[in-house]
């Protein structure tokens, strides 16, 4: 107990406003295959799950075309910073033992290990949802050779209205799963020329990038807590415009030709998008 204690200071002190932990023995079955598995350290026996909230109140996306996680400043570059100064100090304060963070492009099936940490319920858009901040929320990791001894925490399901399914418009959600190849996020992160029956599904949006619907209609997130990181607020833009800087946003890395191609087609001309 005194040691989780120290953990939470740590992590208070870094500036990280929510943090658990779960064993990562569970978690190893689901690790996804990509270059950063082998940072992972060899003997892990725990992860160390933050959350980072980003949503302002409602009223500042009047007017806004971006989804809400694309209205503020890229958080690949943001939460890493956090997590490394909690790095940091656990390497200060336990130096026989191992600390690796991740974000996003990580090994870590993020949302499991966020449940199997009792941060949150899955919903049925497979989405973490905090009590607290809902659905908006950021995810990092700390992967350690720290044993904590986290106690076990179950992968609990959400109210299961069935809201986001209801109004999911193009489909994705259904009771089978989902199907991440119609999300209309990906459709707006699609390259190319996108078919008239695409099109007219972003011009009905609204949005040039993203999509919160199942997020908006949830009623979890109804009275979620409204409190963002200082760096998500100073990078506050709900909306893109043609010749938008791209540095620091999170659709930077799609290029310029995808997010004015869908600006075209939100000012009611199909636009063409080359790779």
């Amino acid at each position: 107990m005194e040691l989780l204690k120290k953990i939470e200071t740590i992590f208070s002190e870094s500036g990280i406003p929510v943090f658990g932990s779960c064993a990562f023995a569970p978690l190893r079955p689901f690790l996804i295959d990509c270059r950063a598995q082998q940072r992972i350290p060899q003997k892990a026996q725990t992860v160390l799950v933050a959350l980072f909230p980003y949503a302002m109140e409602r009223e500042a996306y009047r007017g806004g075309n971006l989804s809400r996680y694309a209205s503020v400043g890229d958080y690949h570059d943001i939460v890493p910073c956090y997590l490394e100064r909690a790095v940091c100090r656990l390497r200060q304060s336990f130096p026989d033992e191992q600390f690796e963070s991740f974000t996003d492009n990580s090994p870590i099936p993020e949302v499991r290990a966020a449940a199997l940490a009792g941060l949150g319920c899955v919903g049925k858009n497979g989405l973490l949802i905090h009590e607290t901040y809902g659905s908006w929320v950021f995810i990092g990791e700390i992967v350690s050779t720290l044993s904590l001894k986290a106690p076990p925490h179950d992968i609990r399901p959400c109210l299961g209205c069935g809201r986001c399914l209801l109004f999911c418009p193009t489909g994705a959600l259904s009771a089978e799963g989902i199907d991440r190849t119609k999300c209309m996020s990906a459709l707006t992160q699609r390259k190319g020329t996108l078919t008239e029956e695409e099109a007219a599904l972003i011009r009905r949006s609204g949005c040039a990038w993203g999509c919160d619907i199942c997020q908006e209609v949830c009623p979890m997130n109804a009275h979620a807590v409204i409190r963002p990181l200082p760096e998500f607020i100073d990078t506050f833009h709900p909306t893109v415009v043609k010749n938008s800087p791209l540095e620091g946003r999170a659709y930077a890395w799609r290029g310029r030709n995808v997010i004015e191609r869908n600006l075209h087609i939100l000012h009611g001309r199909e636009g063409d998008s080359n790779d």
